[in-house]
C-alpha cells in the first residue's frame, strides 16, 4: 500500500510539473480573433510562431506580424527566457581586402611624415543552402604603435614616441557591423573602421614606424553564437587569442 501511495504521489508530482511547463497564452490576431495556445517555437527567419491550441492540441504556424503588438512583445520576451536550439553548422567564409590611404607631409629637407590609413573590406559569404538570419560581424585590429604623427600650429608637422620598442606597444581597435540575412552564395560587404599606421623618416630613412599586426574576425548569429572565426594572413595575429586581443589597450583616438 505504501508503494502504491508513493507511486501515486510521484505521478501527481510529474503531472503537476508537466502542467507548469505548459504555458498557455491568449493570442489575439489583428482582426480580433482570439485563441488560447502554447508557444512552441519560432521559425529560423523569425517570421512565424509555432503554437499548440489548448482546446484540441492542434499545432500550426502563424505569421507573427498578424498578431497584436502585445502578443509580438510576448514572443520577444519568450525568446529571451528560453534556450533555443540554433543551427550552428553553417558553412561560411570571409574574404578580406585591405585598402591604403597614404598622406605624406614634409616639414623640411630632413623630416618627412607619413600617415597611412588602413581599412579592411570584409566580404561574408554563406555556402550553406539555409539562410542565416540576422548575422553580425565583430573585429579586432591590432598594431604596434611606436610613433604618432600630428600637426602643430607653431611647429608644423611633427611626431613623438608612443612607446619604447622593447615594451609591449600593441594596441587595438574593435568594432561590429550588422550583416543582416546571409542567403546562399551571396556576398555581404562591410568596411571596418580605418586605423592610422604612422611613419617618421629622417633624411629619407625610416626613423620610427608603427607595425600593423592584423585583424581578427568573428561572425555571430542573433543569439551570440560564434559561427566563424578568421584572422588575416600572418602567424603573429593567428597566435593571439580573441581574449588576449580584447585585453590589449585601446588605441587613443586623435582629437
Amino acid at each position: 500500500m505504501f508503494r502504491l501511495i508513493l507511486l501515486l504521489l510521484n505521478f501527481g508530482l510529474a503531472a503537476s510539473q508537466l502542467a507548469q511547463a505548459q504555458e498557455y497564452h491568449q493570442f489575439t490576431s489583428k482582426d480580433g480573433r482570439q485563441i488560447s495556445a502554447e508557444l512552441l517555437g519560432i521559425s529560423p527567419d523569425n517570421r512565424k510562431a509555432t503554437i499548440r491550441r489548448e482546446d484540441n492540441g492542434e499545432e500550426f504556424q502563424y505569421e507573427i506580424v498578424g498578431l497584436s503588438l502585445d502578443d509580438q512583445q510576448y514572443i520577444k520576451n519568450w525568446l529571451k527566457t528560453r534556450v533555443i536550439e540554433v543551427k550552428t553548422d553553417y558553412r561560411l567564409e570571409i574574404d578580406l581586402e585591405d585598402t591604403l590611404d597614404l598622406r605624406r607631409h614634409r616639414r623640411d629637407s630632413y623630416y618627412t611624415f607619413e600617415q597611412r590609413f588602413i581599412s579592411y573590406k570584409i566580404a561574408a559569404r554563406n555556402l550553406s543552402r539555409e539562410t542565416l538570419p540576422a548575422a553580425n560581424v565583430e573585429y579586432i585590429i591590432v598594431w604596434r604603435e611606436h610613433v604618432r604623427v600630428y600637426e602643430d600650429a607653431e611647429k608644423g608637422w611633427a611626431c613623438w614616441h608612443t612607446g619604447h620598442p622593447t615594451n609591449d606597444t600593441r594596441v587595438k581597435l574593435t568594432g561590429s557591423e550588422a550583416l543582416g540575412e546571409l542567403v546562399f552564395n551571396r556576398d555581404v560587404n562591410v568596411v571596418a573602421s580605418a586605423v592610422e599606421i604612422n611613419r617618421a623618416l629622417y633624411d629619407g630613412k625610416t626613423h620610427l614606424e608603427d607595425d600593423l599586426v592584423g585583424i581578427k574576425i568573428r561572425i555571430k548569429d542573433s543569439l551570440g553564437n560564434v559561427l566563424l572565426e578568421q584572422d588575416s594572413a600572418g602567424s603573429e595575429i593567428e597566435q593571439i587569442s580573441w581574449e588576449d586581443a580584447m585585453a590589449l589597450r585601446d588605441a587613443v583616438k586623435d582629437t
